[in-house]
């Protein structure tokens, strides 16, 4: 040990007089520059350059400041708690006072949950979603609009749906101001269905096309993004037009169906940053109205008709059976008596069994009982055979 650490020793000084020779030569260094640097001796300059880099680097880590648990320590603290004397407290002591359990209970005061100011949370959240603040004006304003179209056609589909289903002339004049007559609805009706479904199909094709711009306006493609652009404008007019081919009520569910779809990707996209921030809010806020559109048309178109359910005395309608109709309280009725006679029936089965194993052990009783007595009078009369040939033996003798 003390053969290894001759080298250490020997190191020591020599390192303590190279640093005071480093700090020496740092001090003499200004009256060496003034006196070596001239106006355009580049040599002596980066010579200088090459003394100064390593005594900056010296100095730099020499001046270091200490380390922040060093700097924040207080020996007078730590004096006083050295010189404080430990109290012994023997009877807290256990095998389990030092050891962390798995499970510790929080023994902080709970805080009561305010329910009303989580709704009011969750409703400032709803409110934030519906505001848009972050959207820019021009696409607040223009995508709104776009989406007046499907509900003016969609509450017309109701209005004219309601017309056709109302007796015209009927006996009060007010409803009669508002109808019109059974012709002019179904020609309305006719107008409206062509003109809603093609403007659904510029809407989804208008959709698909964003991204076409959007891409065009990158600087450097990226494969992965370029292809989901690409054909996501593309699939969205190949899913809207063909729909114009197909029944109404068909039609607007198919749509429905590429509005959701394309919602999807538009959220995968603002998720990629492959679309603004701000582009998935907006996108539900927008198909969540038109849904609800296609939704009120799908209503309307359900109730045209004869023989389809009138939009007026619904509450009336939900009460009333229909032609063929079960009445399934009878039915339910009539199945919770056949399932009580057949409880009813188990339990009589169990109640005959009970009594029969009963039975059966009586009489097995009574026959051991009656074979004890018979037992009985055979051994009583053979000892009183036994006794009277005694009685002859004696009465012989």
């Amino acid at each position: 040990m003390l053969r290894s650490s001759r080298p250490l020793l020997a190191s020591f000084p020599r390192a303590i007089a190279k640093q005071k020779a480093s700090i020496s030569s740092l001090r003499r260094l200004p009256f060496q520059t003034a006196d070596a640097v001239k106006p355009g001796n580049t040599t002596a300059s980066r010579a200088l350059t090459r003394q100064l880099i390593p005594l900056i680097q010296k100095t730099r880590y020499a001046t270091k400041p200490p380390p922040r648990l060093q700097s924040e320590r207080n020996p007078e603290e730590e004096r006083r708690a050295g010189e404080r004397k430990l109290e012994s407290n023997p009877a807290a002591v256990s095998s389990q006072s030092s050891v962390r359990h798995f499970y510790e209970p929080d023994e902080r005061p709970r805080e009561e949950q305010d329910v009303s100011k989580d709704l009011k949370h969750d409703l400032n959240i709803i409110k934030d979603t519906f505001r848009l603040n972050t959207v820019p004006k021009e696409s607040y304003v223009l995508g709104l609009a776009g989406t007046i179209p499907y509900l003016a056609t969609s509450l017309s589909t109701v209005y004219l749906s309601w017309d056709l289903n109302t007796d015209f002339p009927s006996q009060s004049q007010f409803i009669n101001n508002l109808l019109i007559s059974h012709e002019s609805a179904r020609h309305w009706l006719g107008l409206l269905e062509p003109l809603q479904l093609g403007y659904g199909a510029v809407i989804i094709s208008f959709l698909g096309a964003i991204h076409w711009g959007l891409e065009y306006a990158e600087r450097a493609p990226l494969r992965e993004r370029t292809r989901f652009r690409y054909g996501l404008g593309v699939l969205a007019s190949v899913a809207a037009w063909p729909t114009l081919m197909l029944p109404v009520e068909f039609a607007l569910t198919a749509q429905f169906g590429a509005f959701v779809a394309l919602y999807w990707a538009d959220t995968h996209a603002a998720r990629r940053g492959w679309a603004p921030s701000w582009y998935a809010t907006y996108r539900f806020v927008l198909t969540a109205i038109v849904g609800a559109a296609i939704a009120l048309s799908l209503i309307g178109r359900a109730k045209v008709g004869d023989a389809k359910p009138r939009l007026t005395g619904l509450g009336e309608k939900f009460h009333e059976k229909r032609q063929g109709e079960q009445d399934y309280d009878a039915k339910w009725e009539e199945l919770e008596n056949k399932e009580r006679e057949k409880i009813r029936k188990l339990k009589e089965e169990e109640e005959k069994k009970k009594k029969e194993v009963e039975k059966k052990a009586k009489e097995k009783e009574e026959k051991e009982k009656e074979k004890e007595k018979e037992k009985e009078m055979g051994e009583k009369e053979k000892e009183m055979g036994e006794d009277k040939g005694k009685k002859e033996k004696e009465d012989e003798k």
